[in-house]
């Protein structure tokens, strides 16, 4: 497996960055209204320790929200997990440990793992302040609350921390699964598709093949192969610019033309693929006479320059005790034929 250098990993961890705090932001939002409600019921029952608290909080989760906008993640990541831990420890110390502030101290944990993955020293500083809250929370619980409430307020707060903190972190459970996903389909993106054409690559076309093997298919699978004509002439002429267009606009073409189940890849520089499972002969012939006359419509003006579009195509069906890599040649050398014959034609395969 070919490593990253240096730099592709620095970039891979930013762009994992900005992706997971895009997804992580509903959750700062919705911690910040959460603490908004706390400081009014704070203000309600009269402990000015803990609205005093709310209020340093608050003005964190506001810098917080504006270290996210300047995509200062780090600062933003430090600013959340020491708010929450310093808020759970002085809110338990008050109102003692059946007021569940703690179970707050379990969103950070996400937030410690990801942001300061570089950073041994901080997580490992922010890990340990979970775990002593956790810890030394339960084995001094019996010797906190400084402040006497009753016990339905307590129970009250011991409800609301449990339920909300708990819905936190599922909420950003799914959150960070759906970061997660959304990463390996960006990464599948950019693995199977080409980034000119947005057509499959050939890697996904051998995927596919592989993933095909072995199972017996009353239908043979059918073989496109489209190579646009005179296509270093339009390069050599025009420029690369208008090459690229064209090669985009022969891959709308094609990608008009072929069906779900199809497989549509740019193969080589002006050679394009398609793969048809479960296809005969005679429907995939039907499906590239469609593709060659709608690349024949593409001539005229291209970027201000007059052009005429053409291509030549080939179509064989991969025979059962046949390889790939045979079919594939069998077509290249129909594809060959067509050429010397005059190009803008499709040859089939007896």
């Amino acid at each position: 497996m070919t490593r990253l250098s240096a730099d592709d990993r620095i970039q891979v961890s930013r762009d994992a960055t900005v992706e997971y705090w895009k997804h992580l932001l509903p959750i700062v939002q919705i911690a910040f209204a959460i603490h908004i409600l706390l400081f009014g019921l704070f203000v309600i029952v009269d402990i000015p320790i803990l609205w005093a608290t709310n209020a340093a909080s608050m003005a964190a989760y506001v810098a917080c929200l504006l270290a996210i906008r300047r995509r200062a993640y780090r600062c933003a990541g430090m600013l959340i997990c020491t708010e929450i831990v310093a808020h759970a420890v002085i809110a338990t110390w008050v109102l003692g440990w059946d007021s569940n502030f703690h179970f707050y101290v379990f969103c950070t944990i996400p937030i410690i793992a990801f942001s300061f993955q570089a950073a041994p020293i901080r997580r490992g500083c922010l890990s340990a302040a979970v775990l002593g809250v956790a810890v030394l929370g339960f084995f001094f619980r019996h010797r906190v609350a400084v402040t006497s409430i009753s016990a339905d307020v307590q129970d009250l707060f011991g409800l609301f921390n449990a339920f909300t903190a708990t819905a936190l972190s599922l909420h950003a459970t799914a959150l960070l699964v759906r970061f997660n996903l959304s990463m390996h389909m960006n990464l599948f993106h950019s693995a199977h598709r080409d980034s000119l054409t947005n057509l499959y690559t050939r890697r996904r076309v051998m995927q596919r093949l592989r993933q095909g093997a072995g199972t017996a298919r009353a239908t043979p699978t059918a073989i496109v192969l489209i190579d646009i004509d005179h296509f270093k002439q339009i390069n050599d002429r025009h420029g690369h610019d208008v090459g690229d267009t064209v090669l985009q606009r022969i891959a709308t073409v094609i990608s008009g033309c072929v069906r779900t189940t199809d497989i549509a890849a740019r193969w080589g520089g002006e050679e394009f693929l398609v793969l048809m499972p479960d296809t005969s002969l005679e429907d995939a012939r039907h499906i590239a006479e469609r593709m060659m006359h709608q690349i024949r419509q593409q001539s005229g003006l291209v970027d201000g320059r007059a052009l005429s579009l053409t291509a030549t195509l080939s179509v064989v069906t991969l025979q059962a005790d046949e390889t790939f890599r045979d079919a594939l040649n069998r077509a290249d050398q129909l594809l060959y034929q067509g050429k010397q014959e005059g190009r803008d034609r499709l040859m089939l395969a007896s």
